[in-house]
């Protein structure tokens, strides 16, 4: 056995072992992902409060061209909101669904300072993250080692390919 098939040997035996090895660490990666999400959710859940507010006003609608039919009920849209919070009326501009109309409820989050706030994240949003964070981490290092593989394989083909030609002509003087 040529010395450079034992180096690529060595090579792909040392890729196997580090794959072998992503993959505990990729699940602890995953698994503090997860946890540090978790704690940030459940601090959302426990300091943002929900309100019942009341649409009060909405933007004109835009009018309708002949190219351009009239917007119905699509996307988010500033509306006039009132809500009561900590026995205080409040009013204010609030994204709602484009369809929400005048003495419609919708729901306001607010922070422990009385900002409003996108409504919390979903907890089920962590678990996500943390299986997402490990199958990449695990699929890089994975990647990684397959192309150092095939780079060294290309490289000691190459190699002794050269060697080959090397003997072939030195065979071929010898005989000439």
């Amino acid at each position: 056995m040529r010395p450079s098939d034992r180096l690529l040997s060595a090579l792909i035996i040392a890729a196997i072992a580090v794959v072998a090895l992503a993959i505990p660490v990729s699940a602890t990666i995953g698994t503090s992902v997860y946890s540090s999400d978790r704690a940030r959710i459940e601090q959302e859940h426990s300091t943002y409060q929900e309100w019942n507010g009341t649409v009060v006003s909405t933007p004109p609608a835009p009018p309708a061209t002949p190219d351009i039919k009239a917007i119905k009920d699509v996307g988010p849209a500033p509306k006039a909101v009132t809500w009561t919070m900590n026995g205080a009326p409040r009013t204010e501009p609030l994204i709602a669904h484009y369809g929400a109309k005048i003495g419609d409820t919708i729901t306001v989050w607010t922070n422990d300072n009385g900002d409003q706030v996108q409504p919390p994240t979903e907890t089920s949003i962590a678990a996500v993250d943390g299986v997402a964070a490990a199958v990449v981490l695990c699929g890089a290092i994975t990647l990684a080692m397959h192309l150092m593989v095939a780079v060294a394989r290309n490289l000691i083909g190459r190699h002794n390919a050269r060697m080959w030609d090397a003997e072939w002509k030195k065979k071929f003087q010898q005989h000439s």
